[in-house]
């Protein structure tokens, strides 16, 4: 067993006794142990996705969308009908799209090369 399996069982083990010895947690630890761990944390993350979800459609969209607005009202030959109608303008908007994927790209190789580091 090597240190990281080794350090992700005493932290279960300790996370799980704690929540035993509270006895506010004694439902939750008998509902795990019901349900199954993975189960569990399932549930959760359909809870994380929920809430990030509710916060993009109610805080961050509306952002996005007068973002987006004042960037049509202000930088006009950098739309999409602009840029289908004037195919020289391609060059300056398809910049963005070729950064993006070359940012992907590097991030991959990143995390390549830092997952045996960690």
């Amino acid at each position: 067993m090597n240190g990281k399996d080794r350090i992700w069982k005493y932290a279960t083990t300790i996370v799980v006794v704690l929540i035993i010895l509270n006895p506010e947690m004694l439902e939750l630890a008998l509902f795990i142990d019901a349900v199954g761990l993975e189960i569990f944390l399932m549930l959760l993350e359909i809870q994380v996705v929920l809430l990030v979800s509710m916060l993009f459609n109610t805080r961050i969209r509306p952002i996005i969308i007068a973002l987006q607005r004042i960037w049509s009202r202000h930088f006009q030959r950098f739309s999409w009908n602009i840029v289908t109608s004037k195919p020289r303008y391609l060059l300056l908007a398809g910049q963005s799209q070729a950064i993006l994927m070359h940012i992907l790209v590097v991030s991959a190789a990143i995390g390549v090369v830092l997952n045996p580091l960690i």
